[in-house]
């Protein structure tokens, strides 16, 4: 050791480099006087003040928060509500009106007989059934003719290509 004599203490465990104190530089004790002045006493009494101002208007608002999230909680389970009657009753309404489409087809298929046909058509309005002798069959010995496109005319019995 040619640049520094041992003293006790003067290192620490961790580390080999030697403690210095702010007693060892007195022009940085100047300046931590200044550093250090105290403050008057009314000064802690208002930062407290402010500091308990700050909280209960922290308080507050957190307060206003919550109930106006508490409100809007209630106000949208209350159109669910609402909306899940409407539900109900329109599905109640739709369930009448199947059973009510049953029923009227029911109805309509027992109507549609060919007996219920004719006898409306006879009795409301006053057709009568053809006889034998009214039924007239027309016969065409030359068949139908077809012009296509071409000009040329064909029977419908062959086939057009």
């Amino acid at each position: 050791m040619d640049d520094f004599d041992f003293v006790p203490g003067m290192y620490n465990n961790s580390s080999a480099a030697p403690k210095i104190s702010e007693y060892d530089f007195p022009e940085f004790q100047e300046e931590r006087k200044v550093q250090r002045r105290k403050r008057p006493a009314s000064q802690p009494v208002a930062n407290s003040r402010l500091n308990a101002f700050k909280f209960v208007a922290a308080l507050i608002l957190c307060g206003a928060m919550l109930i106006g999230v508490c409100s809007a909680i209630i106000s949208v389970d209350s159109i669910v509500v609402k909306n899940t009657r409407t539900i109900s009753s329109l599905e109640r309404q739709m369930d009448e009106a199947a059973a009510e489409n049953i029923r009227l087809s029911a109805t309509l298929s027992s109507a549609m007989s060919v007996d219920k046909i004719q006898e409306y058509a006879v009795s409301t309005l006053g057709m009568q059934k053809a006889e034998r002798y009214q039924i007239h069959y027309f016969e065409d010995r030359d068949g139908d003719k077809v012009v296509v496109a071409n000009g040329k005319a064909q029977n419908a019995d062959k086939q057009v290509r």
